[in-house]
């Protein structure tokens, strides 16, 4: 079997990074496909996704060792594939520390942390992949529209599915609309029971401990801020959070003393070096977990324990080929050597990283671009990762005044490599300034 330019590049380099070409090419042998589709996501899988997440998860159980943590809590859903890895690594790089799977999502814990007498501050309400409409305010605060239908019009929201946040207009109009008396009395109790709900699973699960280590993917901070709220406010400890990767901005939330990364952080070591472009929308993909959205918690009845209330199943995702990436990943896992597991390979995964994202072959970005990306806190905005361009799109870029549109396409050059020769024309266009171009903003 002929080695992919990741494997290549991987065995350019010394230790771990040469290991890992090997695990690549044997866990490519391992996992058998039968279309192009399924080839090019175990490819991916092997020679990109799996380095990534398997560096950070060394080197996770590594720190939390020399820090003397107690637990790991790995937070869904992004989360979920980094607890699969830590379980079949720890053994044999001698870590003995607890560690567990637990629930979150944005819309509980920043319900919890919101004042219903400043709902117009929270910036949760109206972000996201596709800015917020008033049905998706509305379900994001629980509140069926129905009712609200009239204190909606008065704010002088539009009820239209295409009216969204990202208008001014109707930015104002939502937040005036959240700012109703009637909107406030309405969420006041539903943010307290949520409160406790949080607070309680937290100590449940032990996360409200600062012997506890919290394992997220990354970006903002505002969620993890958002649980900080929501147990300091009750005088309970809170946790160490480590992230892959940590972008905060102004409606975000960071601390240098609970938070470190580990390819980048915006405002703190180990800096950008290695950042890639829009890599978040790259590692949501590769953490993709096999169960939806977390919608509430509640509590049960007999043993009065705390059990998220999950939304309907992931079945875009198992369609995509969620199976064959997932045996993919852990075929690497099974097949790595650990004896440089010391290894700095930082710099390695931010190239293989920028080889795929910004260089994708068409057969890649069929794969890859086709996988149902959703950053929306309901599972309301899903949409393929990429999707081609029109040639009518492209002129004003290729023919006229240099202008472009990305619009809502998470990734850019993997939407121009389906563009054909156009396409193509227009990467090589962008390419020196795409760092610069912005992009769909993440939450």
């Amino acid at each position: 079997m002929e080695s992919t330019r990741y494997e290549q590049t991987l065995a350019g380099h010394d230790g771990l990074a040469a290991a890992m070409a090997v695990a690549s090419a044997q866990a490519r042998a391992a996992v058998p496909v039968s279309m192009p589709h399924e080839r090019a996501i175990r490819d991916i899988a092997t020679g990109v996704a799996a380095p990534v997440l398997v560096g950070y998860v060394i080197w996770l159980l590594r720190t939390a060792q020399e820090r003397h943590l107690h637990r790991l809590c790995f937070l869904s859903r992004d989360a979920q594939v980094f607890s699969e890895i830590a379980t079949r690594l720890a053994p044999r790089l001698g870590i003995r520390l607890p560690m567990s799977y637990v629930y979150s999502s944005r819309r509980t814990w920043s319900l919890a942390a919101s004042d219903p007498y400043g709902l117009e501050k929270a910036n949760w309400l109206f972000n996201s992949f596709m800015r917020s409409n008033a049905a998706d305010v509305c379900a994001r605060l629980g509140l069926d529209i129905e009712e609200f239908t009239g204190t909606l019009a008065a704010a002088g929201a539009s009820l239209s599915p295409s009216a969204r946040a990202d208008d001014p207009e109707q930015n104002a109009a939502l937040r005036r609309f959240v700012a109703m008396p009637e909107v406030a009395e309405a969420m006041r109790p539903r943010i307290e029971q949520m409160r406790q709900l949080v607070r309680d699973y937290a100590i449940q699960e032990g996360i409200a401990s600062g012997s506890t280590g919290l394992v997220d993917a990354g970006w903002t901070g505002r969620m993890i801020g958002a649980l900080h709220s929501v147990l300091t406010s009750a005088d309970l400890p809170v946790p160490q959070t480590f992230f892959w990767g940590h972008e905060p901005r102004a409606s975000g939330w960071t601390d240098s003393e609970f938070i470190t990364a580990y390819i980048y952080n915006t405002v703190a070591e180990p800096g950008v070096r290695w950042r890639v472009p829009d890599v978040p929308y790259i590692v949501e993909t590769f953490c993709m977990a096999d169960h939806a959205i977390v919608s509430g918690f509640e509590r049960t009845p007999e043993a009065g324990r705390i059990e998220a209330v999950l939304e309907k199943s992931n079945a875009p995702v198992f369609a995509w080929g969620f199976d064959v990436y997932r045996a993919a990943i852990y075929a690497f896992c099974s097949a790595l050597s650990l004896s440089h597991a010391g290894d700095d390979i930082r710099p390695v995964l931010s190239s293989l990283l920028y080889d795929f994202w910004i260089t994708p072959t068409e057969e890649e970005a069929a794969a890859w671009g086709a996988y149902p990306y959703d950053s929306d806190p309901l599972g309301r905005a899903t949409l393929p990762l990429a999707r081609a361009f029109t040639e009518q799109e492209l002129n004003p870029l290729l023919h006229g005044d240099g202008s472009f549109e990305q619009g809502n396409r998470a990734w850019l050059q993997g939407s121009l490599a389906l563009s054909g020769p156009a396409g193509r024309q227009a990467a090589a266009m962008l390419s020196p300034q795409y760092a610069t171009l912005g992009s769909p903003a993440t939450d």
